[in-house]
């Protein structure tokens, strides 16, 4: 790996709405497994012959040297459908390399456009069962280039690998994203509605949302269950100690189901303008809830 990334992929490190993805490279005696995590298969780089096989992958126990390098990692890989035991019957892991990059959606043209975060050989595999193994590695040489754990981490501003990164992403209020959040003072309602002639968004626009209610010097933070359009009223998830009265004033944030495709907007009936993948907080594979639940 380059000491110095290239231009392109400084400019998705730099962008405002990051689209990465995280690949790993498993180099056995039987060939070289190359996994993404992403919901499809994909080819990196775009018009050449290497796939990557969509997969659900955990990233922990992650040792960092004072200055950002990673020396040792657990890569807990899926495993319902039973191929990485059926690998691991046929061959050991112990001393195989692995690789760890980062990619970007809108940089794939090129097969030097990553950023290399680990790059190491497997100790004996740690954790096996019929959902997954966990196979630690540990790197031989940590890498010159310095990596901070909140760039290189995937979609979530958190520690890379951290177990609550599944987590909405509330639209920040900004000149630059008026359909995303809204403000008024509240025409009607009872302790579990709000209803204000302003929302003129399409029905459920609001849901999973996040509304702030500003009533006698108190604020109330809720998450919008549902919004019907015909009637401008927002349903609250839990009910208020008192009724919304045109006394009362709001902020309304755009909010997602914790699922990319929520998001997205673009396959919902709000549309591609209630794009809200720049806040969201998730990994690809994970939909929900842990448990249950939206």
């Amino acid at each position: 790996m380059p000491k110095s990334l290239p231009a392109q992929v400084l400019s998705q490190i730099n962008a405002d709405n990051q689209r990465p993805i995280l690949i790993v490279e498993l180099y056995l005696d039987s060939g070289t497994l190359r996994f993404s995590t992403t919901k499809g298969n994909i080819i990196f780089p775009t018009g050449g012959s290497t796939t990557f096989t969509a997969k659900a992958m955990e990233v922990s126990n992650i040792i960092q040297g004072a200055e950002g390098q990673i020396g040792r990692v657990s890569v807990k890989f899926d495993n319902v459908s039973g191929d990485m035991t059926g690998y691991l019957d046929a061959e050991d892991f112990y001393g195989k390399k692995l690789v760890i990059k980062r990619i970007y959606v809108d940089a794939l043209g090129d097969v030097s456009y990553y950023n290399e975060l680990f790059r190491g050989f497997c100790e004996e595999v740690s954790e096996v069962d019929r959902y997954s193994m966990t196979v630690p590695a540990t790197s031989g040489k940590a890498l010159q280039h310095r990596v901070l754990q909140r760039i290189f981490q995937k979609r979530c501003n958190r520690i890379f690998g951290d177990a609550v990164c599944n987590q909405d992403g509330y639209a920040v209020v900004s000149s630059t994203t008026p359909g995303l959040w809204a403000q008024g003072t509240a025409d009607s309602g009872t302790t579990i509605t709000l209803v204000d002639a302003g929302l003129t968004q399409a029905n459920d626009y609001w849901n999973y949302g996040r509304i702030d209610i500003g009533y006698s010097g108190t604020t109330y933070y809720r998450t919008v269950q549902d919004f019907v359009a015909a009637s401008d009223k927002v349903w609250l998830d839990v009910p208020l100690s008192f009724s919304v009265d045109n006394t009362c004033k709001f902020h309304i944030y755009k909010g997602c189901s914790k699922t990319w495709d929520s998001c997205s907007g673009t396959t919902n009936p709000w549309g591609p303008k209630a794009d809200n993948r720049a806040n969201f907080q998730g990994f690809l594979h994970i939909g929900g809830n842990i448990g249950g639940g939206e």
